[in-house]
């Protein structure tokens, strides 16, 4: 369960990263870099690429109970 979280919020996290950076292309229309950060952070993208960089964060360094495996027994 884990690395299939990690790797749904590491894919999530690149797809948004990449619409992220295409909507710096919104200068060369000739916006302020000011407006289009404004712009940036109220899409939903943004929103998605923080959840997802936050799961990226909690699989990477939030420890997991280690479990004894079933065939080791007791002395």
């Amino acid at each position: 369960m884990r690395k299939l979280l990690f790797v749904l919020s590491y894919l999530i996290t690149v797809m948004t990263a990449t619409h992220l950076i295409l909507y710096l292309n919104f200068m060369a229309l000739g916006y302020s870099l000011k407006s289009v950060f404004i712009y940036m952070t109220t899409t939903l993208d943004f929103k998605v690429f923080c959840v997802a960089v936050c799961v990226l964060h909690l699989t990477i360094f939030f420890r997991v109970p280690s479990r004894v495996p079933f065939f080791v027994t007791s002395r």
